[in-house]
Formats: C-alpha cells, sequence, structure tokens
C-alpha cells in the first residue's frame, strides 16, 4: 500500500532469513495459521506506527504515529476496524505512549517527549487537560507512561536531565496535581513505566541502565517505597507484568537487543532467560539478527505469550507467537499477511483478537480464538538481582 516504509537496521543481514523447518512441519508446530480480518492505514504518507492502546471496553484503539499524530479506531463487532478521528491529537514533539483509563473507556493519556501528558475525552475529540512538571523550571523530556489500576495515579518517566538525573513523576489524576517524583533509582534514561493491573500502589520502571525496579508508592519515601531491584545487565526496552498459574507476580521484560527475560517479584529469582538466538530458533527462523521481539501478552488464563517476527523483508509474512510453559517457548500462532515490521501491539483478551501496527502504518487485526468456536486459518489450533538501592528520603507522591 506504501511506496516509501521505514527500513530497519537488520534488513541488511549478508544471510536472508527463511523458516528453518518445511511448510508442513511449520503448520503441524503453528497449529493457528491466520489470516487477517481487518486492515487499515492511518495515512496515505509514510509513517510509522509506534504506539497502541485499547479502552477497557475493547471498542477503542488509539495510535500514536511517528508523524507525531494522535488517532482513533473503533473496534466494530465482528473485528471491523473503523477510523473514528485520523486527528485525535497533533504535536510539536513525538509521541511517547498513549495509554487508556483502566474503568473508564472514553478517557485517554498520550504523553508526548516535550514533557506534557495529555487526558483526551474520545467522545468529544477534546482535550481536558494537560499534566506538566515545571517545578523546576524546563519541562523533562518524557519517555513514557502508565496510570494505575484504579485510575487515580498517572506516572510519567523521563530521559536524563541536563542535572544527570532521570525522574519518575507522579500525577493526580483526579485532582491534575502534580505529586511528586523519584529521582535516584535509575541512572540512565528511563524506557518504559508499568502499574500492575490488580494492586494501584504497585509499579515497575525500567531503563537503560539495566534496572528494572519495582515500588510500592503507598510507602512515605521513595526509600522505603523500592520493594526490589533486578539487574537486567543490559539495556530494556519494555516490561510487563504477568501471573502464573498459581498467582505469584512475574514479570517479564524485552531487552534492546531482542532477549527476553522474566523474573518472580516475590522470590526475587530469574525464571528465565530466552536470548535472541533461542528465539530464533523456537519461531523455526535462521538469522538471529532479523529477530525482532515485539512484546508480551496476557492470555487471561494464567499464562502469557511472547509476539515475535522477522525484519527480513520488512517483516513481511513472519509474525508469530510463543507460548511460555515451564521456562520453555513453544511454537503457538502464525499471523498470515503481515505486511509490514511490527512496532506496538494489543491483545483483547476477551474476543483474542490482536491487534498491530508497525513501520508502514498498517492498523491490522487478526482473530485468534483458541476454543475451535472460530477458526480462521488452516488449522485449529538470579544471579540478575541488585540488592536495594540507598536513594535519599523523598516525600511519598501518592
Amino acid at each position: 500500500m506504501f511506496d516509501a516504509d521505514f527500513q530497519s537496521s537488520d534488513e541488511e543481514s549478508p544471510v536472508p532469513d527463511a523458516n528453518s523447518c518445511g511448510d508442513q512441519e511449520l503448520i503441524q508446530l503453528f497449529q493457528q495459521q491466520i489470516s487477517p480480518a481487518s486492515e487499515t492505514a492511518a495515512s496515505l504518507k509514510r509513517t510509522c506506527g509506534l504506539h497502541i492502546a485499547q479502552s477497557c471496553d475493547y471498542d477503542k484503539i488509539a495510535v500514536g504515529l511517528s508523524r507525531c499524530e494522535l488517532q482513533l479506531f473503533q473496534v466494530r463487532e465482528g473485528g471491523q476496524l473503523a477510523v473514528e478521528s485520523r486527528t485525535l491529537g497533533r504535536y510539536e514533539s513525538g509521541i511517547r505512549g498513549v495509554r487508556f483509563f483502566n474503568g473508564d473507556p472514553n478517557s485517554l493519556l498520550c504523553c508526548t517527549q516535550d514533557g506534557s501528558v495529555f487526558l483526551y475525552d474520545v467522545r468529544t475529540s477534546d482535550k481536558v487537560f494537560r499534566y506538566e512538571d515545571t517545578s523546576e523550571g524546563a519541562k523533562k523530556t518524557m519517555t513514557s507512561c502508565d496510570i494505575n489500576q484504579n485510575d487515580r495515579v498517572l506516572c510519567a518517566s523521563s530521559e536524563v536531565q541536563k542535572t544527570g538525573d532521570s525522574f519518575l513523576l507522579f500525577f493526580d489524576v483526579r485532582e491534575r496535581n502534580y505529586l511528586g517524583c523519584y529521582w535516584e533509582c535509575h541512572s540512565d534514561d528511563i524506557t518504559h513505566v508499568r502499574f500492575h493491573p490488580t494492586n494501584p500502589d504497585l509499579f515497575a520502571s525500567a531503563s537503560v541502565d539495566g534496572l528494572i525496579n519495582v515500588f510500592d508508592i503507598s510507602k512515605l519515601t521513595e526509600d522505603d517505597a523500592m520493594q526490589y531491584c533486578f539487574n537486567v545487565e543490559t539495556a530494556v526496552d519494555s516490561i510487563n507484568w504477568h501471573a502464573d498459574p498459581t498467582g505469584r507476580d512475574l514479570v517479564s521484560c524485552v531487552t534492546t537487543t531482542n532477549d527476553l527475560h522474566l523474573y518472580d517479584v516475590e522470590s526475587q529469582d530469574s525464571v528465565a532467560l530466552f536470548d535472541r538466538a533461542q528465539i530464533t530458533k523456537s519461531l523455526r527462523r535462521t538469522s538471529a539478527i532479523d529477530c525482532n521481539v515485539v512484546g508480551t501478552h496476557n492470555y487471561g488464563n494464567g499464562s502469557f505469550f511472547v509476539l515475535a517476527g522477522s525484519n527480513f523483508n520488512r517483516g513481511k509474512n513472519c509474525l508469530r507467537t510463543l507460548r511460555y510453559d515451564n521456562k520453555t517457548l513453544l511454537p503457538d500462532r502464525s499471523f498470515g499477511g503481515n505486511k509490514q515490521i511490527v512496532r506496538a501491539s494489543v491483545y483483547n483478551e476477551k474476543d483474542q483478537y490482536l491487534i498491530a501496527t508497525g513501520e508502514c502504518g498498517l492498523i491490522t487485526l487478526w482473530k485468534c480464538r483458541t476454543d475451535g468456536s472460530e477458526q480462521t486459518g488452516v488449522n485449529g489450533a538470579s544471579k540478575s538481582l541488585k540488592q536495594k538501592l540507598h536513594v535519599s528520603h523523598r516525600a511519598k507522591p501518592y
């Protein structure tokens, strides 16, 4: 659909990537061969879909584009995508995160690099409020944002500022006030923050410094709030919360080198590590340098999966999921008809839709039911622990 696509640095691999097994074996391993149910383009101009979020009722999708635009799409009954608003937001700096409220499908947050988090009412497309920290003069350069489970506290993270510090900034969503910050927990750009899906006081942050910190923001000081600190020993790109079948909390992380780490929060143990070569082998591909780990998603039944693909040939025709099971990654689903290197995705646990966007600016929806009622394809189918850091006392932000 587009003549001009974003190029990937991995596309110049000297050895073309390919499947490591035959078609029949691939079908037997990835028993769900799924074709797109719906697809739409964000723009006819060159753009890349960098961020995506879905509303709590699963009816709306927000997409943040490299053209500094925020767009809104509707997911109609049956999984059809429809444009709701082409220009919900347009900014002077890059979008660094989009997030719907957990209990209100009409409230949407968009974080921008220049230090603002915008609150929208998607029913009217109006900007309701702008959250900013100007306590030290200039706004801080932001990198990500998230909102806690009861929609009361907003956290935004920053790059390293001129002072040499990187910040976790907290805002009271209802009162629309700046609450305070943590600033000694990371020594480099903070890349991602994620609140716990059920505990409103618990959240995790990740950074280029290789640390994943877990905080309890109900504590009085930053030092007391720090619960655990895991040292991944390489730059972290994204993190996510999971629960195993027994209910214990797990945190996964994808590194900038496309490795996947998994940690048990309470025991502070490293549960599993899958490097890029192992993930490539599990995907049944041949070129590890082309492996693109998009992220992880929860099934909703105490297990999770990894979404990954190949950067070779601009990502076309290789997008697959691997199911995590007892410290192994098993072939799961294969998503046919993919036309781009995927950069962001969401998973609808209720209807079992995977929705992804990426370097061609396409938003694609695949139906992937696993109960056999709706089949769309051919087949149905601690070494790393770092002790608590010493941080100075700060008033609690929440």
